[in-house]
Order: C-alpha cells, then sequence, then structure tokens
C-alpha cells in the first residue's frame, strides 16, 4: 500500500461567501418576525431558511486528492457531511504533470479547460494536471504533496516534469 496517496485541502473560499452568509440569516430573521405577523410570510421564511442551508453547505468545501498506481481521483467533501467525484483519471489519459507557473506548463495549457482545486497552500506547492478525455484537454490545479511527487514520478516519469 505505499503506492497509495490520499492528500486533503480546504478550499480558498471567495471573500462574498460571509458577507452572502451574513445577510441570509439576517434575511431569515426578518422573515420570521414577518411570518409571525403575516400568514403568507411563511413561504419567505422557509425559503430563506433553505437559502441559509446551501450556503452553510457550500462554505466549507475541501478537496481529497487519491493517487494510487497512475489513477487519480478528486472528490470535493462538502462541510465535512456530503461527498461528490469530481474527477477521475489514469495514466493514459494524463498529458503532463508540472509546477503551474512552469514554462513547460504553460506552453502545454494551450486551449485547455481550467479548473482550480487547489488550497489556501503556497504557491510554489501548486501543479498542473493536465489530462485529455474525450477529445478535449482540461488543466486542473492542485496541491502537491512530497509523496504525491513521488508517485507520480514513479509511475509516469516521461510524463512529470520538476521544472
Amino acid at each position: 500500500m505505499d503506492e497509495y496517496v490520499e492528500h486533503m485541502v480546504k478550499r480558498k473560499d471567495p471573500y462574498y461567501w460571509k458577507i452572502a452568509f451574513i445577510a441570509a440569516i439576517v434575511l431569515t430573521v426578518i422573515s420570521l418576525f414577518l411570518a409571525l405577523q403575516y400568514a403568507f410570510a411563511l413561504l419567505l421564511l422557509l425559503a430563506m431558511m433553505a437559502v441559509v442551508y446551501v450556503i452553510w453547505l457550500f462554505s466549507n468545501v475541501e478537496y481529497e486528492y487519491t493517487y494510487f498506481s497512475g489513477s487519480f481521483e478528486l472528490d470535493e467533501v462538502l462541510n465535512k457531511t456530503r461527498r461528490r467525484k469530481l474527477v477521475d483519471t489514469n495514466s493514459e489519459e494524463l498529458v503532463l504533470f508540472a509546477p503551474k507557473n512552469s514554462d513547460v506548463a504553460k506552453t502545454e495549457i494551450g486551449n485547455a479547460k481550467i479548473l482550480d482545486y487547489s488550497g489556501m497552500g503556497p504557491e510554489d506547492k501548486k501543479y498542473a494536471y493536465i489530462y485529455v478525455r474525450n477529445g478535449n484537454k482540461v488543466c486542473m490545479y492542485i496541491e502537491g504533496t512530497e509523496e504525491l511527487l513521488k508517485q507520480i514520478r514513479r509511475n509516469t516519469p516521461q510524463k512529470y516534469k520538476a521544472y
């Protein structure tokens, strides 16, 4: 099991999430007082409670990277309660794994779809994982650990660039 690597990073939350959460709570309290006076405002209260729940659910997102024998999986964990699989690739689909700001990665990206699944870590720990599926090129930015880099280097040395 020394080929199995699992790593979790917390998503860098946009600044507007906290503002939206506070605004939704304030509007929920206001709709509560309105619901106590007017019966139709009960629908507004229920809608605002649903909005607060959705914002709360998406306010704490973590990404889990799993790498095993050339296959890479990326899951999104929502507020430590829900998990959904975002990406599942293998070594045949991998085109390049290189540091995010390297010249090799910038050249290879071209017209690829760019997805940022990196966390709040330093920029020098972020890597571009570029793969092709069904003729579409995708570039994912992820945070690399020493174990992950070691396994990618071991399983796909021709596709790993350290510069």
